[in-house]
């Protein structure tokens, strides 16, 4: 068994939060009610069924879930294509090839379906530097419920307790610790700093370029959980 470092995709990978929340907002509001970008950020991280069905109000089973849920899609393979690269954020590219050039397994466990994800991470043009893609669909249950990063760990033949999880989001820091994973936030997504401290990040960073530094900190291995 093997150390390995999995990430989120949202807002920790990719600078897709804005456009993801403005893209559910639309949808939402064409076919039920008014929902502003904001009311959206919240739930960035969590199955999109239960963002819709929060913030719609609807049940899953209404007819109006599935309209929604098409709207956003068709609206969201456009936007991937119209901005591809541009969506990668900064750092990710060379953590991503450093982490595969030290032989440390990588992963991303996101609320996005699987196919989905790996077109979006084709489209920034890193999907050749991650080793495993989880997404919700594989799972019985998804964020925060530690189901994903389990399998994205079993399928790296990594353990969890010599393991990170980063995140932009207090569902991702949920599903770490749910798992055992050591719970590492990011700022560049969803979640303030302190918002992720509050849901027990162990370290909060705001770069990708930190995690290299992390994996050279000695007090890291002298405090990671067990």
């Amino acid at each position: 068994m093997t150390k390995a470092i999995l990430f989120d995709l949202d807002g920790t990978l990719a600078d897709t939060v804005p456009l993801i929340a403005e893209q559910i907002s639309a949808a939402i509001t064409a076919h039920a009610r008014p929902v502003s970008a904001a009311a959206v950020v919240p739930y960035i991280g969590v199955p999109l069924i239960v963002t819709l069905t929060d913030l719609s109000g609807l049940p899953a089973e209404d007819e109006r879930i599935a309209a929604i849920t098409d709207h956003y899609f068709s609206a969201w393979d456009v936007a991937v294509v119209e901005h591809g690269p541009a969506l990668l954020l900064p750092g990710v590219a060379d953590l991503l090839a450093d982490l595969r050039s030290a032989g440390i397994p990588t992963g991303v466990v996101t609320a996005k379906d699987t196919g989905p994800a790996i077109e979006l991470l084709e489209a920034m043009g890193i999907a050749d530097v991650v080793d495993v893609v989880v997404g919700t669909d594989l799972v019985a249950n998804g964020k925060p419920e530690p189901d994903s990063a389990l399998l994205a760990l079993e399928r790296l033949g990594a353990t969890a307790a010599d393991s990170w999880y980063v995140g932009d989001a207090a569902s991702d820091i949920a599903m770490a610790i749910a798992s055992g994973l050591r719970p590492v936030g990011i700022t560049t997504g969803a979640a303030l700093h302190e918002e992720l401290v509050a849901a027990g990040a162990d370290i909060v960073i705001a770069h990708a370029s930190e995690v290299l530094t992390l994996l050279t900190d000695d007090q890291l291995s002298a405090t990671a959980p067990r």
